[in-house]
């Protein structure tokens, strides 16, 4: 409804000039909105198909010249568990990683799903991680040897973006939606001194301090909200009995950000309503 007024002027000015149709545009300012509404812009990763992991499953020479070497590291496990389930392990072609500099110094941090990579031909499936993906690793190379800089859950990533920071400082991720626009949950993952951690999640503007609390059950019917308040909006409801996965608390008030499953709907519950 925003764009309305603009919209007739601007099909006549996009179709004399042969721009992006009035679709595009407005999808595109949805998009924009999105990432305004979240926080600043940050700078998106990149895809890139340079790292050669069949080198990786080829001769020693070519495992020490253009295997990375944080891949050897799984490559072991993953072969063995692909042969004892009757397979033979194979390389994908071309490979798939995203290119991010979360430290400013000009040399580019890598993200990568390494089982994404790689297939157990005769056995598919050996390296499932269920509804959720398995999670892509961060790698920084120092020297000759890589670093893992922390964990990024398969739906924060590859849509990360690496936030602004001051000079020198690790800078903050954030991601979600698997990248697509607009997106209601961003998760934010913080620099600690040692690795990345996931500390905070903006659920529609509203805070989330990531805090596990394992597995509850509520107490009575609930309804899920979108909002931690009594203004919000309901978006589920829960019987007595059913046990949610607990994964953070609203900063807004006494409200717990739950999930009945992985591939359910999230919102906030009354965190008095939740027992052990």
């Amino acid at each position: 409804m925003r764009i309305l007024i603009a919209l007739l002027t601007a099909c006549v000015v996009l179709g004399a000039c042969g721009g992006e149709s009035s679709t595009e545009t407005a999808r595109s300012r949805r998009a924009k909105t999105a990432v305004a509404e979240s926080g600043p812009a940050g700078a998106p990763a990149t895809l890139t198909k340079r790292l050669d992991f069949a080198a990786c499953l080829s001769d020693e020479e070519a495992q020490s010249t253009r295997c990375p070497t944080f891949a050897l590291l799984s490559l072991d496990y993953m072969n063995s568990q692909c042969s004892v389930s009757g397979g033979t392990l194979k390389a994908r072609r071309p490979s798939e990683s995203w290119s991010l500099d979360v430290d400013g110094d000009a040399s580019a941090e890598v993200l990568v799903d390494l089982v994404a990579n790689f297939d157990c031909e005769g056995a598919p499936g050996v390296f499932a991680c269920g509804s959720t993906g398995c999670p892509y690793l961060l790698y920084k190379k120092r020297g000759d040897t890589w670093v893992e800089l922390g964990a990024i859950n398969a739906d924060d990533a590859p849509g990360i973006q690496v936030l602004p920071a001051e000079e020198g400082k690790f800078a903050t991720l954030r991601g979600g939606c698997t990248g697509l626009q607009p997106c209601s949950e961003l998760t934010h993952y913080e620099w600690n001194g040692r690795k990345y951690e996931r500390t905070w999640i903006d659920f529609k503007s509203h805070p989330v301090d990531v805090a596990p609390g394992g597995l509850m059950t509520l107490t009575q019917d609930s309804a899920v909200l979108d909002a931690p308040g009594k203004k919000g909006q309901v978006i589920d409801e829960y019987s007595i009995g059913t046990t949610v996965i607990v994964i953070g608390t609203a900063r807004e008030g006494p409200y717990s950000f739950v999930s009945p499953c992985n591939a359910c709907r999230r919102g906030f519950v009354e965190t008095a309503l939740l027992t052990k």
